[in-house]
């Protein structure tokens, strides 16, 4: 890993169960930036709560680990955009990129998502259900 990465926080792994129920042919580590971190703290804390919050890391490798639904949010020949998302309580959605030029799988984004956008989701085929 370059010096420039050296404060990112390893978060989970892409697993190839994962890759192959969306016909991805990259797996990996996944990182989180500082940046992203203070980002999802400060634009989406409210909604995620204080035990999320608090416990960030720990719930990205939990949603990253066991999603309940996973899709293709985008896909060019450099990059793809994924979306795993976890139901409970609150429901989170993370982001996830995979930038094949650098080999490197960072978070990008984690929110809450209500059960009608996962529904809609589903009914689009933007997302699966995983076993």
């Amino acid at each position: 890993m370059e010096k420039r990465f050296c404060t990112y926080k390893r978060v989970g792994y892409f697993k190839d169960r994962l890759a192959e129920n969306l016909g991805v042919k990259f797996t990996g580590t996944i990182y989180a930036s500082p940046g992203v971190i203070k980002h999802i703290k400060k634009r989406h804390g409210k909604h995620l709560g204080k035990k999320v919050i608090k416990n960030i890391i720990e719930y990205m490798r939990e949603i990253l680990e066991k999603p309940d639904y996973i899709g293709v949010y985008k896909l060019t020949d450099r990059e793809i955009h994924i979306e795993l998302i976890k139901k409970d309580d609150i429901n989170i959605l993370i982001g996830i990129d995979i930038n094949y030029k650098s080999d490197y799988i960072y978070v990008s984004t984690m929110y809450p998502i209500t059960n009608g956008k996962i529904n809609s989701k589903l009914y689009s085929g933007k997302i699966i259900k995983c076993n």
